[in-house]
């Protein structure tokens, strides 16, 4: 059991779209078009302004909405642009992308493969069983993404299976870790749902429960080898193989999550906004940012 906390590191969502081709009942957008949608001219002016503010190394995931469709032409996809760009910088840490992987081809693959820097491309599934699965993501969902996990695989593209725990799928914890190691990803990030944009409107009631919790984190226990109140202080965990992370609450200095139009939430999961890039300094939405919390913590949404 290890404990993913902060000390020098910096780590941030970055929803550079709201646009997506998915239909999910938790999602926490309420609109689903291109608007607020930034250039990418706009997006590197961004990162000039991110990455020299912080003093130790960035983990950036990118996400959406579905990043694959941002600047998308039907050949090229504009976030691999950004994610060359953010590349270059020497105190990016670690760069992901998170992705439904829905309209992804063998071009996509090759062009992830392409990138100069690339860690994991975190992939969002919600059960090994396909009933349940396509019943938070709708029909379909599953067999598309085993698929493409299998081709991102079968490319030496390091995955992660991204989990949003609710009424709906809590039991499938055990199951999701067999199929990670037998699709050969690096395992499941587990995180709880939180009803905000449409998921409180279609799953408002699908709040993990007191008692619910404790059976996740039980099943979690019994795969990594470990009781589970040694899982109690964590809100996430990373399960590989027989090795699990737990992290913290993330609100402080050491996180936040950035919005396609450049407003600053402390979190996705806190959305009040606190700043807006590229208008305000860095160094202040730091400060800002500080405020929340007196232990800053990195959370798995951004740190893995």
């Amino acid at each position: 059991m290890t404990a993913d906390t902060a000390d020098n590191r910096f780590g941030f969502q970055w929803h550079i779209t709201n646009r997506c081709n998915g239909n999910c009942a938790h999602c926490y957008q309420s609109d689903f078009d291109g608007m607020g949608e930034l250039e990418p001219d706009a997006l590197k002016n961004i990162a000039d302004k991110i990455m020299p503010a912080v003093p130790g190394p960035v983990t950036v995931n990118i996400t959406g909405g579905e990043p694959l469709l941002y600047r998308y032409d039907g050949t090229h996809h504009g976030v691999f642009d950004l994610m060359a760009y953010l590349g270059r910088f020497d105190n990016i840490g670690e760069l992901n992308i998170i992705t439904g992987t829905m309209g992804m081809s063998d071009k996509t693959v090759s062009d992830l493969k392409a990138l100069p820097k690339l860690d994991y491309v975190k992939v969002s599934l919600e059960s090994h069983d396909r009933q349940i699965n396509d019943g938070i993501r709708r029909a379909g969902h599953y067999g598309m993404t085993l698929a493409n996990i299998q081709s991102l695989v079968d490319a030496g593209l390091r995955v992660v299976i991204m989990t949003t725990l609710s009424r709906q799928n809590y039991r499938s914890v055990a199951g999701l870790c067999d199929l990670a190691e037998s699709l050969g990803t690096h395992g499941v990030i587990f995180e709880r749902f939180v009803p905000l944009g449409r998921g409180a409107a279609e799953m408002g009631g699908s709040v993990l429960s007191a008692k619910e919790w404790p059976e996740v984190l039980g099943a979690i226990a019994g795969i990594a080898g470990v009781t589970a109140g040694e899982l109690l202080p964590y809100k996430a965990f990373w399960v590989n193989g027989g090795a699990v992370s737990g992290a913290p609450c993330c609100l402080g200095s050491g996180s936040m999550a950035l919005m396609p139009d450049g407003t600053v939430y402390p979190c996705r999961r806190v959305p009040v906004p606190v700043a807006k890039l590229p208008d305000d300094r860095m160094e202040h939405i730091l400060g800002v940012l500080g405020g929340y919390s007196a232990t800053p913590q990195r959370c798995f949404g951004f740190g893995f």
